[in-house]
């Protein structure tokens, strides 16, 4: 994201609005760098798309709700667009439902697509509020610039990397994002009842259990609530 953040600079600096920016518009190369990709709806900043013959598509997903024809696209709905575009990168799509243009635009201009408060239970809080930073209904609260989104970006410490599963009694996170930790991190139906345990170790078949971290026989709405705790300390690094 950074370095598609540096690419679509480049092109507003150049007075080019990209106006699709997307994950499909998002190439990696063999070194993981990244390249803004698929200029094929770009046109001038300040041009009117009829005077070009440029056909006025759009990707709903993406259009931020101040875009309502040719004319009004901006440096800021490029911003918007990012702003979704890491939601889905950072929650996966499950979290996207899949509605009709129509609906999308209608969603998007109420703030109910993306949802601001559904994210990820692992996702950083300062990631959250970045991402809803750039995706405010208020083109003047958003970041006023790529280069503005790509610094805070780049202040974002995130220390754990975490996998999402869905088990028929819970469910069950795991981070390894190297090979020296390894943790995990469940919700667990017992009885009615609901436990959360979480383990810690230099590998898969050395992890141990971290008993100050576990919460018995709890309901599950406090189980979820503790283990969100958990999981946050661990992406913020509050947890070793």
């Amino acid at each position: 994201m950074v370095d598609l953040l540096r690419g679509l600079q480049h092109a507003h600096n150049q007075g080019v609005l990209h106006r699709d920016v997307k994950p499909a518009n998002i190439l990696v190369g063999n070194s993981g760098e990244a390249k803004l990709a698929d200029f094929g709806l770009a046109i001038p900043k300040g041009l009117n798309l009829k005077s070009l013959g440029v056909k006025d598509y759009a990707y709903a997903l993406h259009l931020a709700p101040e875009v309502s024809g040719p004319s009004s696209y901006s440096i800021l709905s490029d911003i918007y667009a990012c702003g979704v575009t890491l939601y889905r990168l950072v929650n996966g799509d499950n979290l996207m439902p899949a509605v009709s243009p129509d609906d999308a635009r209608a969603l998007a201009a109420q703030g109910k697509l993306p949802d601001r408060q559904c994210y990820r239970d692992f996702i950083p809080r300062p990631l959250r509020v970045l991402i809803n930073k750039a995706i405010n209904l208020e083109p003047k609260e958003r970041f006023q610039s790529a280069d503005d989104m790509r610094h805070a970006l780049e202040q974002v410490t995130i220390e754990k990397n975490w996998t999402e599963t869905l088990k028929s009694n819970g469910i069950e996170w795991t981070s390894g994002w190297d090979s020296k930790c390894y943790h995990v991190s469940r919700i667990r139906r017992a009885n009615g009842l609901w436990d959360v345990t979480v383990q810690k170790g230099q590998a898969k078949h050395l992890l141990r259990r971290v008993s100050d971290l576990c919460l018995k026989g709890a309901t599950k709405t406090k189980a979820e609530q503790h283990c969100r705790r958990v999981l946050q300390d661990f992406v913020l690094g509050r947890i070793k």
